[in-house]
């Protein structure tokens, strides 16, 4: 066994800038949109809310336009993730888009140092200024929910908590279909408002038992679900006002809000600086499907990206998963599943990829290859290969890498923090230990609150070694999109299967869902 460090990834900037750093990297090169000609000038937005709720978020939105000074507070990262038997789950509430910061009295310069790297100036958000794009609103576009509408949905007796919820979405998925469908000028992106008093009583409801209706859920899937949607944000009202606990300082919530709404008009904030620029990397995982009273129906998610960040995703159909038969929890597929799942995923990439073709796959998968040596009905790792050469040729590089959590812990000799991130313990030539988050050189700190948890990564099959399959790992985390943040604690072929799994579960029977990854976000 041996540990070394791995290098931290660079990302490319507009200007042909490279830095390690998001933050840094647009405030002095711009978005990488400028230098691959996908950037806009424009961000044009609805929105949907009370007056109220629309009243804030012009107000919120306009103060993005100037340069915000951070505040000098110590600031947290909170970025937990378990990987259970194939099921990403992640220690996180709902709505916690712009509530990753603990306050905190420290004062000292150090600390306001450490802070001012975390959460630097926010250079405003202007044609003229390093972003060189502004928001755009046609207040035609706007859709009012009528304060009185909702009351008296709440203050029916003679419905259930779910159906309130429901009915209460509905009247947001209506106004949506009118911005959809009568807009003469279409917006990009559409920002909903939710009054606390909707989120407080309805963000989770309880029904059958032990099942939970999840409003945001709900809401995103029925949005997302309607012919020619756009790109969706859910934004607490209380976010707006201010009034919302832990909350984000402005300058983070700007950046975090700049970057995710930025790339939903399928721009490209930066990019990796791999040398191979032909890999596809996709992303397989799965999750239970709600309402299955034998706790035995499991759908799959395949996420395919390439190094500009864009993805795809398809979801597979649903399947059952019986552990007592096989005496695993963790599910696995036939060999015609898993033939047909990267069939489809590599064509939609096609689609998006201008017709052209990878010339090397790496999977990440959360749970163990089964190929038929391991079991004949679910060979796997055959269907995968047969599916791929049979599009790609049979020239086409494969890796078949497993990604779980790790309950190894490696301790530093000295000091109060833990490992480096970048950490990588070989335990032999297929298989490592890493740690994706931990201690920050940049920054000078750990940004979090737990130690960290690694990641254990097994090459099942292929020519690549545990380092470059690691150094990719270390380089797809900080490709997620919904924030501006330094890194992610797992690649994006992995964090956003939990998401989609949880919005597909409330997709109609029938509909076919989008398979833009920006649409899940």
């Amino acid at each position: 066994m041996k540990v070394e460090l791995l290098k931290e990834p660079l990302l490319e900037f507009g200007n042909d800038f490279l830095c390690d750093d998001p933050k840094t990297g647009i405030t002095v090169g711009g978005f990488f949109s400028l230098t691959n000609k996908t950037h806009r000038t424009e961000l044009h937005y609805a929105l949907i809310g009370t007056n109220n709720g629309i009243e804030a978020a012009i107000d919120w939105l306009k103060s993005f336009e100037d340069e915000i000074e951070a505040s000098p507070k110590d600031l947290i990262s909170v970025d937990d993730f378990e990987i259970n038997d194939g099921q990403v789950v992640q220690s996180e509430s709902e709505y916690q888009l712009f509530d990753t910061e603990i306050d905190s009295n420290a004062t000292d310069r150090t600390t306001f140092e450490q802070s001012k790297r975390l959460n630097p100036n926010f250079p405003g958000f202007r044609t003229d200024s390093i972003f060189e794009c502004e928001f755009v609103n046609d207040d035609a576009n706007n859709k009012v929910v009528k304060e009185i509408s909702i009351s008296n949905i709440l203050n029916d007796k003679e419905i259930d908590p779910l159906d309130k919820a429901i009915r209460v979405a509905d009247l947001y998925v209506n106004a949506y279909k009118e911005i959809i469908e009568d807009s003469i000028s279409k917006p990009t992106v559409c920002f909903l408002i939710i009054p606390a008093k909707v989120y407080d009583k309805f963000s989770s409801v309880r029904y059958h038992g032990n099942h939970y209706f999840n409003l945001r859920r709900y809401l995103k899937a029925q949005l997302i679900s309607i012919p020619n949607s756009i790109p969706v944000q859910i934004i607490l009202e209380d976010t707006l006002t201010g009034k919302k606990k832990s909350l984000q300082d402005l300058s983070m919530q700007a950046w975090n809000f700049i970057v995710a709404n930025y790339y939903k008009t399928s721009a490209t904030p930066w990019t990796l600086t791999l040398k191979d620029k032909h890999t596809c990397f996709i992303g397989i995982s799965f999750h239970k499907v709600l309402d299955s009273d034998s706790n035995v129906l499991r759908s799959s998610i395949a996420q395919a990206f390439d190094y500009e960040g864009k993805g795809v995703i398809f979801i597979g159909k649903q399947f059952e998963w019986n552990s007592k038969l096989t005496n695993t929890a963790a599910p696995h597929l036939t060999h015609d599943y898993a033939q047909d799942l990267i069939k489809k995923v590599l064509l939609e990439y096609k689609k998006y990829h201008k017709n052209q073709m990878p010339t090397r796959v790496v999977i990440h998968k959360t749970t163990d290859f089964w190929n038929v040596g391991i079991n004949q009905e679910y060979a796997e790792v055959e269907g995968f290969k047969s599916g791929i050469h049979e599009l790609l040729g049979e020239d086409v590089e494969i890796d078949l890498v497993t990604l779980k959590g790790s309950n190894i812990k490696l301790l530093r000799t000295g000091g109060i923090y833990p490992p480096v991130r970048g950490t990588l313990l070989h335990l032999n030539q297929q298989h490592g230990i890493l740690y994706t988050t931990g201690y920050i050189p940049y920054y000078e700190t750990f940004p979090g609150v737990h130690f960290p948890k690694a990641i254990e990564v097994e090459i099942f099959e292929g020519e690549s070694t545990l380092k470059k399959v690691c150094d990719e790992i270390m380089a797809l985390t900080k490709m997620n999109f919904n924030n501006c943040s330094y890194y992610d604690s797992l690649p994006i072929t992995i964090r956003f299967a939990q998401k989609v799994g949880e919005i597909i579960q409330y997709i109609d029977d029938g509909v076919i869902p989008p398979n833009k990854y920006y649409y899940y976000m």
